[in-house]
């Protein structure tokens, strides 16, 4: 399947329970993804490591389609800066290379756009994997410099 058609499937995103906690670990099948996801070092990760990421601020969501979920993103916000960021984006590795990352983004792009004190969606890029940089640059996101608070790319989309 290519990207075109796989972007149009039909897929929603919903938010995430911790039911769908080992589904999503279980995605996490390299010590390369788990550092590209969290800069995680220690392969294969705790159980509990989707959980851990939940915060009471942090919006977290999964990407259904024929009911089985297929990605899973986070919306961290980022109020000093009239901002959201994108973070743990994470694509099932039987379905990776459908597009299904450009698809996450774009909706949850959408989530965090309609948000009245969003003026943009920024990605952070910390690590040198070419196919994560195409994802997001096929989703709209433009190079605008480096990553603040550790070494990599921040990529912007402006919502409003």
């Amino acid at each position: 399947m290519d990207e075109q058609t796989s972007s149009k499937a039909k897929a929603d995103i919903i938010p995430y329970t911790e039911e769908y906690s080992l589904v999503v670990r279980s995605w996490i099948d390299s010590q390369q993804t788990l550092f590209y996801v969290c800069r995680g070092k220690e392969f294969p990760p705790a159980d509990d490591l989707v959980d851990s990421w939940q915060r009471k601020d942090v919006s977290s969501y999964l990407l259904f389609s024929d009911r089985k979920p297929i990605a899973y993103g986070e919306i961290w916000p980022r109020p000093a800066e009239l901002a959201v960021e994108i973070a743990h984006l994470i694509v099932d590795p039987y379905r990776r290379g459908e597009g299904l990352g450009v698809k996450m983004l774009n909706l949850l792009f959408e989530q965090a756009a309609s948000r009245r004190d969003v003026k943009r969606v920024m990605v952070n890029l910390y690590n040198d994997s070419e196919v994560a940089l195409g994802c997001y640059l096929k989703a709209g996101f433009e190079l605008v410099g480096t990553a603040t608070h550790t070494m990599g790319l921040k990529m912007v989309r402006m919502a409003k």
